[in-house]
C-alpha cells in the first residue's frame, strides 16, 4: 500500500500577518476594532474571538478559491496555509487570486511560492486531519515567505521555468509579472511574482497585447487595493505594532508606485503614508464611507499617462492630488 508519493510542481506557502501579536495579547484593541469585525457576529469582544473571525474568514476563502481551482490542494494550519499542484499554472492563478481577495476581506497577508520535488501523503493514508506535505519546493516556500515586506508573493528561481515547461503559451503571457525584488535592507535580490499588478489575473489575459485603457483599468484596481490598507478599518489594528505599521506602509508604497517596466503607466495618486504618530494612528482617517470616495476619485479624476521611457518621470512635473481630507 502506497503511503506517499514524489511530485514535481509548485507549492505557494502564505500566512496572516500579525496574528501571533494578536492571540498573545500584545495588542490593546478598542470597540473600533471589534466593532468592524465582529458585528456580525454575537461573540465577546477580545482579541481571542477576534482571531477566530480572522482565520474563520481567512478559510473561506481558501474553500471558495478551491472551487474554483479543482487541481490544487490545501491544507491550513491555523493562520497559514499549503497550497500545492503539480500544475504551476494553477498555482499562479490561484495565488493571484488569493492575494486580491484576501486584501478585499482584511486580510494582511504574505506568501512564497517555490517550485520543485513535493512529497504528499497518498489517498490511502488518513487524512482525518488533513494532508501535509514536505520536501524541497516546501522548505523553499517557506523560506522566501519570511523575507520580504508588505504582502509580496517571493518566488524561487524555477518558477518562470517550470510554468515554461508546462504550458509555454501562458508562461509568455505572463512573462512581465516576474520581476527582480531589491531588499533595501541588505540589497539582496529576490524574484518577485508582481501578482499585484493585474489583480484578479485569468487565463486569458496577456499581458502584452491589452491595449492602454485595460493597462489603465488594471493600474486603477491595484490603487484601490492600497485604498483599503490605507483607508479600511479592517486594517487599523495591523498598524498598532511596529512590524504591521511596516508591512501596511511597504505594501502601499510598491501598489501606488509608478510601473514604468510592464504597463508604464504613469498616475497621479500619492499621499504621505507617514501616518503613524506617536504610536497612536488617527481612527477618525479610517472609514468605509471614506474608502469608496478614494475609490471613485480612483476611477473618475485621477490622470494616467502612458510613459515610454523611466527617464520621463523626472520631466513630468504635476500638482498631485490632495485626498488625506477626503
Amino acid at each position: 500500500m502506497e503511503f506517499a508519493k514524489k511530485i514535481n510542481g509548485a507549492v505557494f506557502f502564505i500566512d496572516i500577518l500579525g496574528i501571533g501579536a494578536l492571540t498573545q495579547n500584545g495588542l490593546k484593541l478598542t470597540n473600533f476594532d471589534y466593532e468592524e469585525w465582529l458585528k456580525k457576529y454575537n461573540v465577546e469582544h477580545n482579541n481571542q474571538f477576534f482571531a477566530t473571525v480572522l482565520l474563520s474568514d481567512f478559510r473561506n476563502i481558501l474553500t471558495k478559491l478551491s472551487k474554483k481551482y479543482p487541481n490544487v490542494k490545501i491544507a491550513q494550519l491555523s493562520d497559514c496555509a499549503f497550497i500545492w499542484s503539480e500544475d504551476v499554472a494553477e498555482i499562479l492563478l490561484f495565488s493571484n487570486n488569493c492575494m486580491t481577495e484576501l486584501i478585499k476581506s482584511g486580510l494582511l497577508c504574505r506568501a512564497g511560492l517555490a517550485c520543485g520535488e513535493i512529497i504528499e501523503t497518498s489517498k490511502n493514508e488518513n487524512h482525518d486531519l488533513g494532508k501535509f506535505i514536505v520536501g524541497e519546493a516546501v522548505t523553499k516556500a517557506v523560506k522566501l515567505e519570511s523575507l520580504s515586506k508588505g504582502v509580496r508573493i517571493l518566488i524561487d528561481e524555477n518558477v518562470s521555468q517550470a510554468l515554461y515547461e508546462q504550458n509555454s503559451s501562458f508562461a509568455n503571457q505572463l512573462v512581465g509579472l516576474f520581476q527582480p525584488f531589491t531588499n533595501k535592507i541588505d540589497y539582496t535580490v529576490y524574484d518577485e511574482f508582481k501578482w499585484y499588478l493585474v489583480p484578479n489575473l485569468d487565463k486569458s489575459i496577456d499581458l502584452f497585447r491589452l491595449k492602454d485603457k485595460e493597462k489603465i483599468f488594471y493600474t486603477k484596481e491595484r490603487l484601490k487595493l492600497a485604498s483599503l490598507l490605507r483607508f479600511s478599518p479592517k486594517f487599523h489594528w495591523n498598524i498598532l505594532t511596529k512590524y504591521g505599521f511596516i508591512h501596511v506602509k511597504a505594501s502601499i508604497d510598491f501598489l501606488t508606485a509608478y510601473d514604468t517596466e510592464l504597463f508604464k503607466i504613469w498616475h497621479d495618486f500619492r499621499w504621505d503614508a507617514e501616518y503613524y504618530i506617536d504610536g497612536v494612528s488617527n481612527k477618525e482617517d479610517r472609514s468605509n464611507k471614506k474608502v469608496k470616495r478614494v475609490e471613485k476619485l480612483i476611477d473618475d479624476n485621477l490622470h494616467y499617462k502612458y510613459v515610454i521611457k523611466k527617464e520621463t518621470l523626472n520631466k513630468i512635473t504635476t500638482k498631485f492630488f490632495e485626498i488625506e481630507n477626503l
